[in-house]
């Protein structure tokens, strides 16, 4: 009986050496006091020398685990406050995206940091834990004021595009261009609508932008054109209105004619500014020219 307790005494000091030489991090505990354990089942009232002298080998190897644990429980307090530390900054910044991947880290750390003495670990933990949950509220809270911020910015563009479309329905295209220079700005102030949005909205308010742009160089082309002709036709006016002047015969039918030159002036519209004042001094002087030479004919 005696050879079998010295045999199994000497596994467990072998046992015990190999946990002595080996210990890095505080997960031998349970290994460590399983191996106590079993030593205890083999100790007897009366130790033959044999046995004292595996129990001082046991002692000893038990006292080397014991100190390496000790400071390794140490090290993990320390490590998991600066966790702590850490988690605790994240929560100072909202970048969310950048941020749940720190906390990922921080977790996967503490789950790697060993253990402490286990009143002290389930202080350490309750820290982080709060830490943690204070953190997700915060990043609950930040990302729907997010999505609320982002359904705003949805309608209020959906707004401008409306907007641009009956801006789009009108012919006074220095109103419309001043119109179209405020929805850009409202625009630029409504902030983003989302990824899943904000191409197709932004495409929809360009779209109407272009048709807006494209109008308008129409509507300026079909202006040169026309004040071109107005020209043409109002040089033509002062022409006839030149030849009643050089004629001046002044019999009703040619008072009415001259009278009459004026109404066509109106019908035909304005010229453009680069040319309707100058046209209209040249003709109403021929007009006022014949009227004073009638005033003359007629004392």
């Amino acid at each position: 009986m005696e050879d079998k307790r010295i045999e199994l005494k000497k596994e467990l000091v072998a046992k015990a050496k190999e946990l002595a030489e080996k210990v890095e991090t505080s997960d031998v505990s349970r290994e460590f006091a399983e191996l106590k354990r079993k030593w205890r089942r083999t100790l007897s009232e009366e130790e033959s020398l044999a046995e004292k002298e595996l129990s001082d080998k046991f002692d000893g190897f038990v006292a080397a685990i014991n100190e390496k644990v000790g400071t390794i429980v140490e090290s993990a307090e320390e490590r998991k406050e600066k966790i702590i530390a850490e988690a605790k900054k994240v929560l100072e910044n909202n970048n969310f995206k950048q941020n749940n991947a720190k906390m990922e880290e921080l977790m996967e750390a503490w789950k790697q940091s060993g253990r402490a003495a286990k009143e002290k670990d389930d202080e350490l933990w309750e820290q982080f834990k709060e830490v943690r949950h204070e953190f997700f509220a915060k990043r609950k809270e930040f990302y729907a004021q997010l999505k609320e911020n982002l359904l705003k910015s949805k309608e209020e563009k959906e707004r401008i595009i409306e907007e641009a479309i009956k801006t789009n329905e009108g012919t006074n295209f220095k109103e419309i261009s001043k119109k179209m220079d405020e929805l850009m700005e409202a625009w630029k102030k409504a902030g983003h609508a989302g990824k899943e949005f904000e191409d197709d909205l932004w495409n929809k308010f360009k779209a109407e932008r272009n048709k807006f742009y494209k109008n308008r160089k129409a509507y300026y082309e079909s202006m040169k054109q026309t004040f071109a002709e107005r020209v043409e036709a109002k040089k033509a006016l002062i022409s006839e209105a030149k030849i009643y002047l050089a004629r001046s015969e002044f019999s009703p039918e040619e008072i009415e004619e001259v009278k009459g030159l004026r109404a066509k002036w109106k019908e035909i519209g304005s010229a453009g500014k680069e040319n309707e004042d100058t046209l209209w001094e040249e003709f109403n002087t021929v007009i006022n020219k014949y009227y004073e030479n009638m005033r003359f004919y007629k004392k």
